[in-house]
């Protein structure tokens, strides 16, 4: 490695020789850096578990200049993480537990580009390195419901518990924080570095002085490039602000100041305040709004799809203006054509989702559509419009499933979720509920004076067990025969529009035991009557003077068995689908007869078929 140079004595590296592009060549090979720019993962407080990883420790350990060379391009170009442990080192021989990073000589520091430091987390930012791709522990979509699935099987035993301010770890964690934050103070390159900082505190015992400990070392930094900060598991309005409010100090971006000029909201005419109302979150991005038993709360229900610049959104698909308000956690999903393959770049730095946790992320804003709450609460004026173009510039969809999915009975994993009302709905089956989601829906979910505002309504029921539907005398019918009678008068029918949804799609088998794959005459049947029973009551709503229209879209029930699939398999694709339809059309026309009576035949030919939803597009459960 070493040769000696004429007229001189001391030994100079070949390597020194070299031009700088090249040894920073060298160094890429080496594994230092990847060729294409992206950053690769480093753990601070674990063992080196890259054979790249060791393929460069040699080379820093070979003099001081390719030394200051080679980590100044690692410190730049790669992420660097850290976790508090508390019990790091052995006996008195107990090291703090951030000291790994206070160790970095100050060149290192000053090339730092990229650093999260992890005091304590509930879920997402998982400390092995093939789960780094910033999926959500508490995305419903991925684990059926919260706690469970992927996380629950795979990486719980690496998520802590929520910080405590009562907890002895607590004061020694804060003070090491203090203490590290001073040392990078003066060390960090001002508007070089971007800081991720997760400390998933106990929503009920965070108090003001354990959260201001947990911010306030941010304001000791120089200016970040950028700042994520995260301060609890669940979504938390104050310690939301907070941590946005942190995040913007730490990168010197003092929040704008209210305009006093121009005309206020109130000042305008009503008409033109529901206009501007129509381009706030009170639209949500498909205009589909979902309430489901399971999560209790208005969610987005179509995901959308992942564009890149490589593959963007499919043109003939007409929402494609709602993928931008995908799970921001994909946000920096990349994909990489390289020589051989196809390569996923999944550059996630965890979830500061503020729809799922207290978190606020300078560097990726969150777009996540969550219900605009505040404002609801400015005035009441101003509520009284929200609430107008919240309820009538949106499809409600009303889930009776037990999943994220609308369509499937069970949450993903194939178990119910941990809920009182649902313990007792192992064999033999009935309906495990003592009301249907649509009755809670309109009676306490939907206040009393909107119901007028409501133009569109779709209930959803999942594929049930032909045990599962409730009989006449179930308190869940009679609830349900109740709310009906009592809705028709507070709702503007002529002016709605109700769909009924029976779900269930071949390409989506109800999971055990509900599988229906092999369904007698009389299960079936039961099937149907559980249908009945359900759509009678609403024959109410119809008539000359009732809803605007009434769509149903019944699954059926012997679709997925073993026989229709042998017939099925004996045609092409086409016929075959044609061949369930035909089915399902049959039972959706005597449904829609039933509701709408004399007006079934002009409003089938003038108004025609709803167009497909989004929300079943997205979930694949189409024929």
């Amino acid at each position: 490695m070493a040769a000696q140079l004429h007229g001189s004595s001391r030994p100079v590296c070949f390597l020194l020789r070299l031009p700088p592009s090249v040894r920073r060549r060298i160094y890429q090979h080496l594994g230092v850096a990847r060729w294409d720019g992206l950053p690769m993962s480093f753990h601070l407080d674990g063992p080196v578990n890259r054979p790249n990883q060791l393929a460069f420790r040699g080379l820093l350990g070979s003099c001081r200049v390719i030394y200051s060379e080679a980590s100044a391009l690692l410190f730049s170009s790669n992420r660097f993480v850290i976790h508090y442990s508390p019990l790091r080192g052995h006996g008195n021989d107990v090291e703090p537990s951030l000291l790994p990073l206070r160790n970095l000589t100050a060149s290192s520091l000053s090339a730092l580009a990229n650093l999260k430091i992890v005091l304590s987390q509930t879920s997402c930012h998982h400390r092995r390195e093939e789960e780094e791709f910033g999926q959500c522990c508490d995305d419903i979509r991925y684990n059926g419901s919260r706690d469970a699935g992927y996380c629950r099987n795979h990486h719980a035993n690496h998520h802590d518990r929520p910080l405590r301010s009562s907890d002895s770890m607590t004061g020694p964690m804060l003070d090491e924080w203090i203490e590290t934050a001073n040392y990078l103070s003066s060390r960090i390159s001002p508007g070089t570095l971007r800081l991720s900082l997760v400390c998933d505190l106990d929503q009920e015992e965070a108090d003001t002085d354990t959260i201001t400990r947990i911010v306030a070392p941010l304001s000791l930094l120089p200016e970040l490039k950028d700042c994520d900060v995260r301060l609890c598991k669940s979504p938390d309005a104050e310690l939301t602000k907070i941590a946005r409010n942190a995040a913007l100090q730490a990168c010197r971006r003092p929040e704008p100041s209210p305009s006093s000029t121009g005309p206020r909201l109130l000042d305008l005419p009503r008409e033109l305040r529901l206009q501007v109302l129509e381009y706030t979150d009170l639209v949500a991005p498909w205009k589909e709004v979902m309430w489901t038993r399971l999560q209790r709360g208005y969610q987005h229900p179509a995901e959308g799809c992942y564009p890149q610049d490589s593959c963007p959104c499919p043109s003939d698909y007409p929402w494609h203006y709602g993928c931008q308000f995908r799970g921001c956690y994909h946000q920096v999903r990349i994909l990489i054509d390289t020589d051989d393959e196809l390569e996923i770049y999944n550059g996630s730095i965890g979830c500061f989702c503020r729809v799922r946790h207290a978190a606020f992320s300078s560097a990726f804003a969150c777009r996540c559509w969550a219900p605009p709450t505040p404002l609801f609460l400015i005035c009441r004026a101003l509520s009284e419009d929200a609430k107008f173009v919240f309820f009538s510039f949106n499809r409600f969809l009303v889930s009776d499933s037990l999943s994220f999915n609308p369509c499937t009975t069970f949450s993903v994993d194939g178990r119910y979720p941990e809920m009182a009302d649902y313990r007792e709905a192992q064999p033999p089956r009935c309906y495990p509920a003592e009301r249907f989601a649509a009755s809670e829906f309109l009676r306490a979910v939907v206040p009393a004076d909107c119901l007028p505002y409501l133009r569109f309504l779709e209930l959803i029921f999942p594929p049930y067990n032909h045990n599962c539907w409730p009989s006449d005398e179930h308190p869940a019918l009679q609830d349900w025969r109740e709310t009906i009678n009592w809705v028709k008068t507070k709702i503007r029918t002529p002016a709605m529009t109700l769909r009924l949804t029976m779900a269930g799609s071949l390409s989506h088998r109800p999971p055990q035991p509900d599988s229906r794959r092999e369904v007698s005459q009389g299960e079936g049947d039961n099937v149907l009557a559980g249908y009945d029973r359900i759509l009678e009551p609403l024959a109410c709503l119809g008539g000359e003077d009732g809803l605007a229209q009434f769509y149903a879209d019944f699954a059926w029930p012997w679709k997925w068995t073993s026989w229709a699939s042998e017939t099925r398999r004996a045609m092409n694709r086409d016929t075959a689908r044609e061949w369930t339809k035909s089915r399902e059309n049959v039972l959706n026309e005597r449904a829609e007869r039933l509701i709408l009576g004399g007006r079934y035949e002009w409003l089938s030919t003038n108004e025609g078929r709803l167009e497909e939803r989004p929300w079943k597009e997205q979930h694949y459960i189409s024929d």
